[in-house]
């Protein structure tokens, strides 16, 4: 398995970028880098983001090899009425879209009446 000082170093060969500036990036000495390498010991924790920001990989990446699996943000009932929409003919989810607007801005409407206990204030 590749340690994740191996992957740096990899990184920064496949990236054209110098350890130097790496180092610079980190203010660390380059022999602090050095004796990472040859002690076989991975970078502390709190340089992580800062290395996975200056290889341009996300942290998933620098740390395990291969980037997170996307995460689910929609629920079922919302992937099925997208499902639906998309479905649809572009002039239809236009008209969809219309309606949409107009049912918000009317549950909206009343928002301005209300204080910010969501009392009614008039």
């Amino acid at each position: 398995m590749e340690m994740i000082i191996d992957r740096i170093s990899r990184l920064l060969k496949e990236k054209n970028k110098m350890a130097v500036d790496l180092c610079n990036a980190l203010d660390i000495q380059q022999s602090t880098m050095s004796t990472w390498k040859s002690r076989r010991r991975n970078p502390p924790a709190e340089y992580m983001p800062t290395i996975a920001n200056f290889l341009g990989v996300s942290l998933d990446y620098l740390l395990a090899g291969k980037e997170a699996p996307p995460r689910k943000t929609t629920t079922d009932d919302e992937d099925y009425f997208l499902n639906l929409f998309r479905d649809l003919p572009e002039r239809e989810q236009w008209r969809i879209v219309g309606i949409i607007e107009e049912a918000h801005r009317r549950a909206h409407e009343s928002d301005k009446y209300l204080d910010a206990e969501g009392k009614l204030s008039v």
